[in-house]
């Protein structure tokens, strides 16, 4: 069975930050808190994390004579404990967002997604507040991976 597309981008996703993480740009955050999930959620996962999970359906573009151009959507979420601190970790946990989105904002995914054209992160709520009326820090990203996949099945 040939592997899912979407799957490999989550998991190129997943590396990438993983990578900054031990390279010292997302200090504050484990490796081992940065998950994939079907359907993003902060139950049983230990705080900070990073969540990656698909979200919405794919866009299908134009692409080419043998191929078409996808777009995969998949949310990228920061959660922390927050206990509805004003202050507590604000800054650090605005420049994990900032440092996940010039991550892959306008490049390719690698290298297990030979298919990837280009990604685009969309910025979605930057502290959610129904998250922080529940004590937790919460601040996604979109980003879309636009690949480029041949029309055969496999």
């Amino acid at each position: 069975m040939a592997d899912a597309v979407l799957y490999r981008v989550m998991l190129d996703i997943q590396s990438a930050i993983q990578g900054a993480i031990t390279n010292g740009t997302l200090v504050g955050l484990a490796t081992s808190n940065v998950v994939i999930q079907k359907v993003p959620t902060d139950r049983n996962q230990s705080l900070p994390c990073v969540i990656i999970a698909p979200s919405g359906e794919e866009d299908l573009g134009t692409g080419v004579n043998d191929r078409d151009d996808i777009t995969y959507n998949v949310l990228v979420a920061l959660v922390n404990n927050d206990n509805q601190d004003q202050s507590a970790n604000y800054e650090q946990e605005l420049n994990w967002r900032q440092n996940i989105r010039r991550l892959f904002h306008m490049k390719q995914l690698g290298p297990l997604t030979t298919e990837s054209v280009k990604t685009f992160v969309k910025p979605l709520m930057t502290v959610d507040p129904s998250a922080w009326y529940a004590n937790l820090f919460l601040s996604m990203h979109l980003i879309q991976a636009t690949c480029r996949e041949v029309r055969t099945q496999g």
